[in-house]
């Protein structure tokens, strides 16, 4: 079947969202925007305006505009007869309920639910790490936690090289810059691909009070990792006489199940 040609509007771009779930449909936002960054985890995976609905309701604009250099289409999944969609919209028609507003809102749901996030480009959330401001530094850790957690593998890799390059842990905000990183890094399917850098760390991070939750986070990780894959680094660790008796009784615990 030859694909219809869209209207070049913000309707029907793939980074409009709608600027309600339950009231004027008409309105939304463009998710491009870098205000609404820290928010769009909320927004996406939850629905949740609260945190931003002052915003939202500031920056909201008739999804009828022309859309802008940025506009990406939006690809609709065909609805057939079993669909969620399609039984919802006979159950309106049925209790009296389909109204124009509410075809409307049902699409945008519809819409927006389907979206691919796991291909859409990362590269405004990566520009915000090398920023020399630490809201858009942030900002831009969280949007790419954000799209890692909705299936991003190129945001995955992204915030993996920009975990790799930061210094040796000295201080306590490099120690709490780094939590929050791995924290978005941490996938099971993907844990193989951080223990190395997870591993170098070990080697690189003294051990005194300012790097002690740095090192406690670290442990947490090895903790949860397939023991196949910890072993031998371990094991090689447990012989360097760089690591003091504590730590190394941590990796037996860890290795061998021994109490500390």
């Amino acid at each position: 079947m030859k694909k219809e040609i869209m209207e070049r509007i913000c309707f029907n771009c793939n980074v409009f969202f709608p600027a309600s779930m339950d009231g004027n449909t008409e309105y939304g936002i463009c998710l491009n925007d870098k205000e609404f960054e820290p928010f769009i985890d909320e927004l996406l995976e939850n629905f949740n305006y609260s945190s931003c609905q002052n915003l939202v309701d500031t920056k909201k604009f008739s999804g009828e505009r022309n859309g802008c250099e940025d506009y990406e289409e939006m690809e609709f999944i065909e609805m057939d007869n079993t669909s969620g969609l399609s039984n919802e919209l006979k159950r309106l028609s049925e209790t009296g309920e389909l109204d124009f507003e509410a075809l409307k809102e049902w699409l945008l749901y519809e819409q927006v639910k389907n979206i691919n996030w796991a291909t859409m480009p990362v590269d405004r959330y990566v520009r915000q790490l090398q920023s020399p401001l630490e809201k858009d530094r942030n900002a831009g850790i969280s949007s790419l936690g954000g799209m890692i957690s909705l299936g991003n593998k190129e945001a995955f890799m992204e915030l993996l090289k920009y975990f790799s390059k930061l210094p040796p842990t000295k201080t306590l905000e490099e120690v709490y810059l780094k939590k929050e990183v791995l924290r978005h890094l941490v996938r099971d399917d993907m844990k193989s691909q951080i223990l190395p850098y997870i591993i170098n760390e070990l080697y690189n991070t003294p051990s005194n009070n300012t790097t002690r939750q740095w090192i406690t986070a670290i442990f947490e990780f090895l903790s949860h990792s397939p023991k196949d894959k910890i072993r031998e680094p371990l094991e090689k660790m447990l012989k360097d006489k760089r690591f003091s008796y504590r730590l190394k009784e941590k990796m037996k615990n860890i290795l061998y199940g021994n109490s500390l």
